[in-house]
Order: structure tokens, then C-alpha cells, then sequence
């Protein structure tokens, strides 16, 4: 199934990992939607809604918890909602991608929480590395940085243009600490360390693609019922080969989010939704198309 000439008008998103906190599922409890909460943790072999609900928080900031906490919350909120949002078109930040593609109906929910789990668990194992958000410089500025950094004095690449005035970058310390010097220099109005475990959206994550890679290969997949676009910012995602690559070239490959939302708006969308406990995709957005309509859903829609 091809989607090659959609017009649409609203378009709903799901982020990726930092937003998890205990308390995230607190909108969840006792609603039609717990139950996916209940069947993950069979899954899983532990309490996720009380990990979700309670934390302890230092266990749900590890990555092998965090993503697929995310995942199932925003989830069982897409499932509170979906009636009354029906998109023409779906996309993730990241992490959020398999979200999308999850509501999209490629694959089972149960498979999600496995390909999740898998995946979480592999980027906790990632090798040693670092990220950290250039804020103030365009991102054709960021990419000429990094340029003249890699290879040369470590190894460093743009993981995420989320903005045109954020962009992250990811590599080695080395890498990174000389960007940052760099950026500094060149007159970015800050320059953030993030608090992540490994240099994820870089080709240091070559060996989690590859163990990646053996578990999407091994995931039951169907074509999409509503298109998902990808974190690439230009392809449109429906078929099981095209799904495959694209999740695990995401793994090393950069989160284009700008190019993602001027796509959305050169195809009509007029409404950017964000289904999300909080609000971490659409500041991003407003950013970069203010035009659009954006709406925060973070509870069941009562």
C-alpha cells in the first residue's frame, strides 16, 4: 500500500525517551487502557505500571526501563483517544517511531513491548560515549563543526536536528568536549550536556544496530493502516521491508525532527498533536512551523 500523494490535516506524535518519570501513567490508572500496562508486564516479568507510577526513578532512567515505559504509556493514551483524533499520518521522535508505528497497526502490541525491551536493553549496553545540545547556532553550522572535528580529534556527528536552533550532537567524550569548545567559539548560546548513557544517533552504535537488526528481522510485521513518517523527514512508511530498514538505520543514523515537521506542513497538515504525559514535542514544533495548530493529549480526553 502506497501513500504517495497524501493531503492531510492532522498529524499525531509520539516522543522519545526523557520523559519518563514516576507518575507517568498517573492519567492511566483505573481507565479502559490499564490493561495494556497489566499485559506488558507478563511480558516483561515485572511490575511496569507500579515501575511507571512509582519509580524508583533512578530504575526508570535506565534505558533498558525507559523505553519501554514510554512506549506502552503513550500507547495506552494513543488507545483513549484514538477515536475522536483519527490522524491521516503518524510520526516519532526517535523511540518514538516504534510508537508510531505500533499505532499505525505494523505490528502486535505485544511484539512492541518485546522489540522495546530488546531495544532498550541493547542502547544500555551501548559503548562508552556522550550528546550534548548545541542551542543558538544553525544547523548547517553545527554539521560544518563536526566536519572539522571528526576523525580528527575524536569522533563526533549530528544525532538530532530538533530545531533550527537545537541541534545534538553525539561521538566519543573526546569528540564531543572539542565540539563544545567549537560551538562555544563560534557563538552558541549554550551548549547542554544530556544525561544519556551512550552515543546514541552515531555510528559508534554500529554493534546495537547489528544486534538490532536480528530482532526487527524476526518481527511479525504488516503494512501500516495509516502512514508513519519517518525520522529520515522525508519517507513515507507503510510497507514491512521499508519498516525494517528504517528502524535499524535509526539506530546510528541522525532524528531529522525539522525536516519531519516542514514535511508535515508541505502535505497539508494543518493540526500537530502530541499524545505525550507532557509536553516535549511541541515547543520543538512551534519552532519550526508556528503556523500549525498544536494540541497536547495527556490524559483520556475527558
Amino acid at each position: 500500500m502506497r501513500f504517495a500523494m497524501i493531503r492531510c490535516e492532522r498529524a499525531v506524535a509520539f516522543p522519545g525517551q526523557g520523559i519518563q518519570r514516576p507518575g507517568m501513567a498517573a492519567k492511566i490508572v483505573g481507565t479502559s487502557a490499564w490493561h495494556l500496562f497489566e499485559n506488558a508486564s507478563e511480558i516483561l516479568g515485572y511490575d511496569l505500571g507500579k515501575l511507571c507510577l512509582k519509580g524508583p526513578e533512578e530504575t526508570l532512567n535506565n534505558t533498558a526501563y525507559a523505553q519501554v515505559a514510554i512506549f506502552v504509556t503513550c500507547l495506552a493514551l494513543w488507545e483513549l483517544n484514538r477515536e475522536r483524533l483519527q490522524p491521516q499520518i503518524f510520526l516519532g521522535h526517535s523511540l518514538g517511531e516504534i510508537t508510531a508505528l505500533g499505532a499505525a497497526g505494523a505490528f502486535s502490541f505485544a511484539d512492541g513491548v518485546r522489540l522495546t525491551k530488546a531495544r532498550g536493553e541493547l542502547m544500555d549496553k551501548a559503548p562508552q560515549g556522550a550528546m550534548t545540545a548545541v542551542l543558538g547556532l544553525d544547523v548547517s553550522a553545527v554539521y560544518d563543526l563536526c566536519a572539522k572535528v571528526d576523525g580528527v580529534d575524536g569522533t563526533v556527528q549530528v544525532a538530532n536536528e530538533n530545531s533550527p536552533a537545537q541541534t545534538v550532537v553525539s561521538g566519543d567524550r573526546r569528540g564531543v568536549e572539542h565540539l563544545t569548545t567549537l560551538a562555544r567559539s563560534h557563538g552558541a548560546k549554550r551548549v547542554v550536556p544530556l544525561n544519556v548513557s551512550g552515543p546514541f544517533h552515531s555510528r559508534l552504535m554500529e554493534p546495537v544496530a547489528r544486534g538490532f537488526a536480528e530482532v526487527v528481522q524476526n518481527l511479525d510485521l504488516t503494512s501500516c493502516h495509516t502512514p508513519v513518517l519517518s525520522n529520515d523527514g522525508t519517507s513515507i512508511l507503510s510497507a514491512p521491508e521499508e519498516i525494517r530498514e528504517k528502524l535499524v538505520l535509526q539506530i546510528t543514523g541522525p532524528v531529522r525532527f525539522t525536516h519531519q515537521v516542514h514535511k508535515l506542513a508541505t502535505m497539508g497538515v494543518q493540526e500537530f498533536v502530541e499524545v505525550s504525559p507532557e509536553n516535549l514535542l511541541i515547543p520543538m514544533a512551534r519552532r519550526i512551523e508556528p503556523n500549525l495548530q498544536f494540541t497536547l493529549v495527556s490524559d483520556g480526553g475527558i
